[in-house]
């Protein structure tokens, strides 16, 4: 005879439990995937001195196609890798094509300015996408909670979890909201610095690929 206090679920109960426990990994594993997806295609890559890799006439290609591009027309000796010289050179350039006025600061208005091109149709798409999901009926799950209320996450949280620091304006170490050559150039040292730690100095196109593992 049980003790009381300690019953036992009823056999008939164990059926049921593992479907409940099956169809929340499921409703787990299919909000991290769209979600994620929507999030990815919105967004536009960018190279380690912030120069954008996708969006407008560049397309949507892959990271690891886009950034395989930018890594040989960096590499200009081709020889394989990306030295110190290489790749500042490539800031340098890269600070002079977004300071439009050319009075040595990258201010957030200059910014959006040359990255304009490179958002053209995203909003529109990003519109479409969202119109879609808000229309698209939702089932509800176990007693009425829906696949975000399983999740804790709504479409809101998703794209705000997707965020990542601005590649330019991340060198803004003083807040002041704009980012001179030097600080620009620091920023660029150390994501060098980081990406050539594997390859004796210099930035292998390994390495240069691995980082689209963090996307």
């Amino acid at each position: 005879m049980p003790r009381r206090g300690h019953a036992r679920p009823l056999p008939r109960l164990r059926p049921l439990l593992l479907c409940a426990a099956l169809l929340l990994c499921a409703a787990l594993l299919l909000a991290a995937c769209g979600g994620g997806a929507a999030a990815r295609h919105r967004a536009i890559l960018y190279s380690p001195n912030g120069e954008p890799l996708s969006g407008g006439a560049l397309g949507q290609p892959s990271c690891r196609e886009a950034m395989a591009r930018w890594f040989d027309r960096v590499d200009a000796d081709r020889d394989g890798t990306i030295d110190h010289g290489e790749f500042i050179a490539d800031a340098r350039r890269q600070f002079a094509a977004m300071d439009r006025d050319k009075d040595g600061f990258v201010t957030p208005a200059e910014l959006e300015a040359y990255r304009a091109p490179y958002r053209a149709g995203q909003e529109k798409e990003a519109k479409a996408e969202a119109e879609e999901e808000d229309e698209r009926p939702r089932r509800p799950l176990f007693g009425g909670f829906g696949l975000d209320a399983l999740t804790g996450r709504s479409r809101e949280a998703r794209d705000l979890a997707a965020d990542r620091p601005d590649p330019v304006m991340s060198a803004d170490v003083n807040l002041r909201f704009k980012v001179s050559l030097a600080e620009f150039l620091a920023q660029a040292e150390r994501r060098f610095s980081s990406l050539a730690k594997a390859g004796g100095g210099r930035v292998t196109r390994a390495a240069a690929l691995a980082s689209c593992n963090e996307e």
